[in-house]
């Protein structure tokens, strides 16, 4: 028996479909997925929720967004308070009308002329995101202008209600199209409908006379918000890298620690616990990776190849460390090889290049007591000489080396699902016409938000002609950053909870304060830092800060009571109900289709990766494969970020499947990406004639069934995955050394075959065997 056989290895554990074992709906057992549950306890969903935020924060933008925004407020509403001490801008003289009512309206004028500086330097903050100092100043300076032009048309027609009705709605409409035009038009678009907004809500307060007051005030938020910026938190591209970076070498200290617990845990549940933990932290890990890469893309572009290699390097040594300590801790291999083991990862946790390399030395020199016990050892210990040897290598310096990242970062960060959203939005479904029509994004949402709005004013206006602007800004609140009807949905639902949990919160806090403007200023700012910098963990923090902001702002302008805020609650839930209604029937872009849409954009990387590792097996070829890897990386990372929360969302047989296609998506990543950098190496040169026939054979067979599997996914016909596992068990018995990198190859292309079965069962597709369907000879694709 050959290594490849000889390995299956606990892994397989983890991976391989076989015809006896007891699946639900396509993977995961029943016994499995129910210990998973028993050990999802509150402090574990805590745990990932802070570990997510800072897997997606690993340069800290997230945290500088936060406190911008919180301190461009701050200064905007300070300068804007000195200011209107020493113009009187928008003031009543005294005596041109009785004192209280000066004194009212003074108030609340001020009021409204520190709101409006503080969303400018809000949004300031979050929307400029130019690479340069000069960008930045430039779109920070044309920011209010759209603000200003939809301001002016607000309070324009906000004296007609039916006009002001059709002008809101035509805004939040106009708004969602300029995305379009990608940042710049997003940033127009939000702009212009705050401001638009603000003039539909304020005309019976201010006028168009006002419109040179509140332009000062804007452009007063814009000071406040360079101040910050260029002063404060001065960006500088070189300190956000070694951020990252920082930010990566925890991480991974932190796989490795994980690494080494798993080998020391005798307990099976906490085994399968830290293994959940360990394939959470390489998701993490691998964001980072893809989030480095990018920004050495604007940093060093000069060296950016040399050092993205070698950051892949250490990455996928760092990885496969956790993948042999999980397989060795799954399998239950003997203690002693599992002790040595742990000894390794420790040396290198260390920093003890020598020590590590010793231990990984002796790993690699003794013969366990199984094969499978063995080939998991001798691998993980090549796994950390490979680590060692990356960290030492010397950069090499190229000005003219080229380097394209797999991904562009948006505003900071990985772009998420939207990219595989507007993938399926341009790609016809396969269920209903309507689930078929296929249009650019940004015009989808146009069309959706314009029947959402205007069921959003005619139902809000049912209930309060006054205050259907909470009814309006929650549809289209719902559409930023949400990209398909699940997550528009979700997103509608959040709002609601939000806004529930605010207006409690805000009660307390309003009686807490007792009026005090400078206590409710406080208030605000710590509630939007923490509304601003959780909001990658949850929207509802978001929307309970706003709220808490809006309950101290009706306190202010003498308007704050309780019956108010539950009036704000059912127009939220009327918008919600508007957004959640027109999403699912006018021109849906369904969670399904989004997710087949990503899985197919997934797919199609993995196959692309597989095809170049089969050409170097095959044709000993040695060439970087990183380029494809990271490409493989980068369809990953948007399918995770697509089908989390769906999975939260789903339950029973489509929860299941969706946590098996998440499950063997990320291990056929791994797999291979392993096999990727063990093909580099051309051993496949010089083989024999017998192992060059073997291994033409078995790469056709993986072709062909990988083709049957995009034809499923991509047109849902029904075909037929032949597993190669058996011919790659031919190639092995045929290929020299017995065991280099090439026989590491096949193992890791026989599990990476099995996962690939288990996604074929998942799929519904007929699985057949070579060695297991005697009575019809599965069909293979001739050499090449």
């Amino acid at each position: 028996m050959g290594p490849a056989a000889a390995a299956d290895d606990g892994e397989v554990v983890q991976v391989r479909a076989t015809q006896g074992t007891s699946m639900t709906a396509g993977g995961l057992t029943d016994d499995v997925l129910t210990q998973e549950r028993r050990t999802r306890g509150p402090r574990a969903y805590l745990r990932d929720a802070v570990d997510r935020l800072a897997g997606a924060d690993p340069g800290l933008a997230q945290l500088r967004m936060a406190l911008q925004s919180v301190l461009g407020i701050a200064v905007g509403v300070g300068l804007v308070w000195l200011f209107i001490r020493l113009t009187g801008a928008l003031q009543l003289p005294a005596g041109s009308a009785p004192p209280a009512v000066v004194t009212a309206y003074n108030h609340a004028l001020l009021i409204v002329s520190m709101l409006l500086a503080g969303m400018v330097a809000m949004m300031a903050g979050f929307t400029v995101n130019d690479r340069t100092p000069r960008g930045q100043l430039v779109s920070s300076l044309t920011l209010p202008l759209p603000m200003l032009a939809a301001m002016a048309a607000g309070l324009a027609v906000g004296a007609y209600h039916v006009a002001s009705l059709v002008f809101v709605v035509a805004l939040m409409t106009a708004a969602v199209y300029v995305r379009r035009w990608g940042p710049v038009g997003f940033r127009s678009g939000m702009v212009a409908f705050n401001g638009g907004f603000l003039g539909f809500f304020l005309h019976a307060q201010i006028g168009l006379g006002d419109l040179g007051w509140l332009a000062a005030d804007m452009y007063i938020g814009v000071l406040a918000s360079l101040l910050v910026r260029f002063t404060v938190l001065r960006p500088d591209p070189e300190r956000t890298l070694a951020r990252m970076r920082r930010s990566w070498e925890a991480r991974a200290r932190r796989l490795l620690r994980l690494s080494a617990a798993v080998l020391a845990t005798e307990d099976p549940a906490g085994t399968h616990a830290l293994r959940q933990r360990l394939r959470r932290q390489v998701v993490r890990l691998n964001e980072s990776t893809l989030m480095i890469d990018a920004q050495l893309a604007e940093t060093a572009p000069g060296t950016a190849a040399a050092q993205a290699q070698r950051l892949f390097d250490v990455e996928l040594a760092v990885a496969n460390c956790a993948r042999f300590a999980s397989a060795l801790a799954v399998t239950r291999a003997e203690p002693a090889a599992r002790a040595q083991a742990a000894r390794t990862l420790t040396a290198v946790l260390l920093s003890d290049a020598a020590a590590a390399l010793a231990a990984a030395g002796e790993l690699r020199s003794r013969t366990w007591s199984s094969a499978r016990t063995t080939v998991l050892a001798h691998r993980l210990a090549a796994s950390v000489e490979d680590g060692v040897r990356a960290r030492r290598a010397v950069e090499q310096e190229s000005d003219d080396a080229e380097f394209t990242p797999a991904v562009a970062l948006n505003a900071g960060w990985l772009p998420g699902s939207v990219p595989v959203s507007a993938a399926a939005s341009t790609t016809p479904g396969r269920g209903g016409r309507l689930d078929r029509t296929t249009m650019p994004p940004y015009l989808r949402s146009a069309v959706q938000i314009a029947v959402a709005g205007t069921i959003a004013v005619v139902a809000g206006s049912l209930v309060s002609e006054q205050r259907l602007y909470w009814a309006v800004l929650s549809v289209f609140l719902a559409f930023i950053a949400a990209t398909n009807s699940g997550e528009q949905v979700r997103r509608a639902l959040f709002r609601v909870t939000g806004t529930a949990v605010g207006i409690v919160a805000g009660d307390v806090l309003v009686h807490a304060t007792g009026g005090n403007v400078w206590a409710s200023l406080g208030i605000v700012l710590v509630a939007l830092f923490f509304g601003i910098y959780l909001i990658r963990i949850n929207y509802t923090f978001m929307v309970i800060g706003v709220t808490v902001t809006m309950s101290q702002l009706y306190v202010q302008l003498g308007e704050f009571s309780w019956s108010l805020l539950l009036l704000r609650l059912v127009e939220t839930v009327i918008g919600v109900g508007a957004v959640v209604l027109t999403v699912l029937v006018i021109l849906p872009l369904r969670p399904q289709r989004v997710l087949t849409t990503g899985l197919l954009l997934w797919f199609q990387a993995l196959r692309a990766l597989v095809d170049a590792a089969l050409d170097g097996l095959v044709e000993g070829r040695s060439e970087s494969l990183r380029p494809a890897v990271r490409e493989l990386d980068a369809a990953y990372a948007a399918l995770v970020a697509t089908a989390e929360p769906l999975q939260r969302a789903t339950f029973g047989r489509n929860s299941t499947q969706l946590t098996e296609l998440l499950s063997v998506s990320g291990a056929a990543r791994m797999y291979a990406r392993s096999l990727a950098a063990q093909s580099e190496d051309g051993e496949a040169a010089g083989q024999s004639e017998a192992a060059e026939v073997a291994l033409r054979t078995m790469a056709g067979q993986v072709r062909a069934s990988a083709t049957a599997v995009e034809q499923r996914i991509q047109c849902g016909e029904h075909g037929t995955y032949v597993r190669a596992s058996a011919l790659a068990e031919l190639a092995a018995e045929q290929v020299r050394p017995r065991h280099g990198s090439l026989q590491h190859a096949l193992r890791d292309l026989t599990l990476l075959d099995g996962a690939l079965a288990r996604l074929a069962a998942a799929l519904e597709m007929e699985i057949r065997d070579h060695d297991t369907t005697p009575d019809e000879p599965a069909v293979v694709a001739p050499p090449a």
